[in-house]
């Protein structure tokens, strides 16, 4: 009992206070290489918790976040979000082939951390938290270039800390998922409003005192709501019929078409 109070109490505090992102405010397509996209992440977190065990309870609060993002290859995006979040270093892996005009798969982990510690003689204390998240980003284009994106994702969490010779742990498996929607306003420009949720599945808990012990089932969740401005030209529109199913499947386009050079994007 006392351990998954412990457990619950810990998470409450690391997503509570701001610690995680629970949205990716991105589109599933990457940039494109050599494309830089900047972001302004604000909107509003909340967590619930709902046990017979230990009560329930809820909070909520501001959240915002400032991200920049360079695509470093056509298929392969590097970024930073930092803010509430902390600082999240992000990545993108497209999936798809670039050119396609209706869809774009890809995976995007990222890593959260932040470590605090004090070398006062006799007074050494120490916390550290650590995020891992995969979220898988599948995005639906649309002929006017905006992009309608969900975002399953699951993700690992460490929160440990130590005084003198004790020390405890946390670990924590979640899942969750985003819906977004990325309009594009103008060329260089898009407006993305987005819901996240996330739920832990299972956790551990452990101290130099005890041996661990599994927990489950926290009768809790966390909910997000951002709004995104993108600022960055990003890929452009793909209206061209030339690049069908079957060229995306060959990935290639046939070499005698006088096309053939023609990637398929508008200018």
């Amino acid at each position: 009992m006392m351990r998954r109070v412990v457990a619950g109490a810990a998470l409450v505090a690391a997503f509570g206070s701001g610690c995680v992102s629970v949205s990716h405010v991105q589109t599933a397509d990457t940039l494109g290489s050599g494309k830089f996209q900047f972001a302004v992440e604000p909107g509003v977190g909340g967590a619930a918790v709902i046990d017979s065990d230990v009560g329930g309870g809820s909070i909520y609060y501001p959240h915002i976040d400032l991200a920049a993002r360079y695509g470093v290859s056509d298929g392969v995006d590097l970024g930073v979000r930092f803010g509430s979040s902390l600082v999240e270093l992000q990545s993108k892996f497209l999936l798809t082939d670039s050119r396609d005009p209706n869809k774009a798969i890809s995976l995007a982990p990222s890593v959260t951390g932040m470590f605090l510690g004090t070398g006062d003689e006799g007074d050494d204390a120490s916390i550290s938290y650590v995020n891992l998240s995969l979220p898988l980003l599948v995005g639906f284009k649309t002929s006017g270039g905006s992009e309608f994106v969900l975002g399953p994702r699951v993700s690992g969490t460490r929160i440990s800390g130590s005084a003198l010779e004790d020390g405890a742990a946390v670990n924590i498996l979640s899942v969750g998922a985003s819906v977004g929607y990325a309009l594009r306003v103008t060329e260089g420009f898009r407006l993305m409003p987005e819901v996240g949720v996330s739920m832990p599945v299972l956790g551990e808990v452990n101290t130099t005192q005890t041996d661990s012990e599994v927990a489950s089932g926290f009768g809790g969740g966390f909910v997000q709501f951002k709004l995104g401005f993108l600022f960055g030209g990003g890929r452009p529109i793909n209206r061209d019929s030339r690049i069908d199913a079957a060229d995306i499947d060959n990935a290639s386009v046939d070499s005698g078409d006088e096309n053939a050079g023609n990637d398929g994007y508008e200018d």
